[in-house]
């Protein structure tokens, strides 16, 4: 048990997580205010540009992945 804690409290993307998960669910303020409220509805995400430009695939890789269903196109 030693070493797997000591394994994953050397990650720093274990720490990082671990933070983000507290921080998320202790610090006050609505879903606007946090940012989390435009992924609360997929149809409101894939509206709104910035959010479509940020994480869509590139065109000729997104033409590529039509098939798949959560690529979203």
């Amino acid at each position: 048990m030693n070493y797997v804690l000591n394994t994953l409290c050397s990650l720093h993307m274990v720490i990082a997580f671990l933070v983000a998960v507290i921080l998320d669910n202790t610090v006050p303020g609505s879903r606007q205010e946090r940012g989390v409220y435009v992924w609360s509805e997929p149809e409101v995400a894939r509206r709104e540009p910035a959010v479509a430009n940020d994480y869509e695939l590139p065109w000729r890789v997104g033409r590529i992945f039509k098939w798949v269903k959560w690529v979203g196109l």
